[in-house]
């Protein structure tokens, strides 16, 4: 059934009665047929393709008793299987909960229990980490192993192949029983002053994404994305969902490369790419060649970007860059620099503006800076950013299972962001600083909570507090403060060793300082603040310049 057609259309044909995943991925098959979707390595899935698999997904995952409503977790690294999954549940209505494949230990055992998800999905390549922890995975009642079921490991929950989820005849239509506002997955947030929470976003806030990305960036069925992010991410999401919208192709990188990251989107055609973090950087930082210049690309998006290399990139690879936004899982896009707006700030040699936020658009979101006390500061003031949707189901419905941390986070009427900005003089927004206490490294989201709780489970550890550092390649770098217990002894390599399997390779701090004591407010709270304003000695360790790796 096609779904064109009816009132409140907007400019890519969907009503608001039409916005589930399950529904769009038929009728788009319906469109384009044989038209490539997808370009992986050398496979071309076509949108045809991607209908029928993701319904024998669907199919299989219902003859396992998935029903609406219900998560599954998954674990996979970038492939066609991992989209063939995620639109089956859209399709049945089920939640797909993404799990970041490095996770290990806590973080990976609370992001599968706390979700309710009784299956997980996972790659041979990281059952080791599903074993670790499989004794307290409460409610899980079943493994599915990609490729096979036979991996030489030893696991309680009973197992099975993602072949035998998979391969299975006939048809598998998405539920009419599916609704716009019915979840479709669940992002985990890095987890700030506890516990990663997990942000619930619906088909309808999916959409809207998605459609607010195609608006302000000016995509179009010709659009040929590229984007080597993981698709646990719900940067590479947006590249998946606005692909089918537009009736478009992307190319799905299996992984990031600054050294062949220029000749995947020569191989792919691609004219658009996305970036997270200090992927442009690192990419700035190869060695010169002649044809730099010489590739398709015409735009690229994401964000943040060095200002003292942003213009160089666009010259040196013949780019534009944008990168004017601000928003979060919860809340994506809650401020814009529109394609127009950049290129009137970057003639006018405004690029400190043009990398960053962008202003008010209050058909998408109301948008105020306030203090402690939710009153608006003065333009010019930093205060906390908050915000509420101008649509409905358009940003996180709720915190997963969290009903105490969805109140928090929703007081008063607005959504509380926990990050700081100001407001000049012509609307702009000026990021300032996080008001919650996490960690950013490398386009990670990084919860010095779970670092702490892993180190601090170390038999010879007191107490320990993480904090970030500035990075040579922007973004932040893991400095741990650690207090051992008298009479022990524990050094920084003894610390990485316990690190190593319990934590992902991200988290593991790269500075370690051991402290005698530390500063504490009245209630005992450690001030981090003042660990902050510590500058590193030769007595702080860096695990870089002692030469110790990480195995990832």
């Amino acid at each position: 059934m096609k779904l064109g057609g009816g009132v409140g259309m907007d400019r890519v044909g969907y009503s608001y009665n039409q916005r589930c995943w399950g529904k769009i991925v038929e009728d788009k098959a319906n469109e384009n047929g044989e038209s490539v979707y997808v370009y992986f390595k050398d496979q071309k899935i076509t949108y045809r393709e991607l209908n029928q698999n993701s319904g024998r997904m669907a199919k299989g995952y219902s003859q396992l008793g998935v029903k609406k409503g219900e998560a599954i977790s998954i674990m996979m690294p970038n492939c066609p299987e991992f989209l063939y999954h995620w639109f089956g549940l859209a399709k049945i209505g089920a939640i797909d909960n993404p799990i970041n494949v490095s996770y290990k230990g806590d973080v990976l055992r609370h992001l599968i229990v706390n979700s309710k998800s009784k299956i997980v999905v996972i790659h041979e390549q990281f059952l080791e980490q599903i074993q670790f922890i499989q004794h307290e995975l409460k409610g899980v009642e079943r493994i599915i192993v990609y490729p096979r079921k036979k991996h030489g490991l030893r696991l309680e929950i009973p197992s099975l192949s993602f072949d035998d989820v998979f391969n299975n005849t006939g048809e598998f239509f998405a539920s009419d029983a599916v609704r716009p506002s019915d979840p479709l997955q669940i992002i985990y947030t890095g987890g700030t002053t506890g516990p990663s929470k997990g942000a619930v976003l619906s088909h309808n806030c999916v959409y809207h994404y998605t459609n607010d990305l195609i608006k302000f960036l000016h995509l179009t069925r010709k659009t040929r994305a590229y984007n080597c992010l993981p698709l646990f991410h719900q940067n590479h999401r947006f590249t998946s969902t606005y692909t089918l919208l537009l009736n478009a192709s992307y190319a799905m990188g299996e992984r990031y490369s600054a050294r062949s990251f220029w000749d995947e989107v020569r191989k792919y055609k691609a004219t658009h790419f996305h970036f997270l973090g200090g992927m442009p950087l690192i990419i700035y930082n190869q060695p010169p060649k002649p044809n730099d210049a010489d590739n398709p690309a015409k735009t690229a998006w994401g964000g943040p970007i060095p200002l003292d290399i942003a213009e160089s990139f666009e010259k040196r690879f013949g780019v534009k860059l944008y990168c004017g936004f601000y928003g979060l899982s919860e809340a994506s896009g809650v401020s814009w620099i529109t394609a127009e707006e950049a290129d009137e700030l970057k003639a006018k040699g405004k690029w400190a503006q043009a990398v960053g936020m962008g202003r008010e658009q209050k058909d998408i979101y109301e948008v105020k800076l306030v203090n402690d006390e939710d009153q608006e500061v003065a333009d010019g003031e930093a205060g906390e950013i908050i915000c509420r949707p101008a649509r409905a189901y358009a940003m996180m419905t709720e915190y997963v299972n969290n009903p105490k941390a969805t109140a928090e986070a929703f007081r008063n009427l607005w959504f509380h962001t926990g990050d700081m900005a100001r407001k000049d003089e012509d609307g702009y927004f000026h990021f300032v600083d996080r008001k919650k206490d996490y960690i950013r490294r490398r386009g990670e989201n990084i919860s010095s909570f779970e670092i702490e709780k892993v180190v601090n489970a170390h038999a010879s550890v007191v107490d320990s507090a993480a904090v970030g550092v500035k990075s040579e390649v922007g973004e932040d770098e893991v400095r741990i403060f650690v207090l051992v217990k008298e009479g022990s002894r524990l050094t920084p390599e003894e610390l990485m060793v316990w690190c190593e399997p319990r934590m992902a390779y991200f988290m593991i701090p790269r500075y370690v300082d051991f402290v005698s004591e530390f500063p504490r407010n009245p209630v005992g709270r450690i001030e981090k603040f003042k660990l902050r304003d510590i500058e590193m000695t030769v007595e702080t360790w860096d695990r870089e310049r002692a030469g110790y790796k990480i195995k990832r």
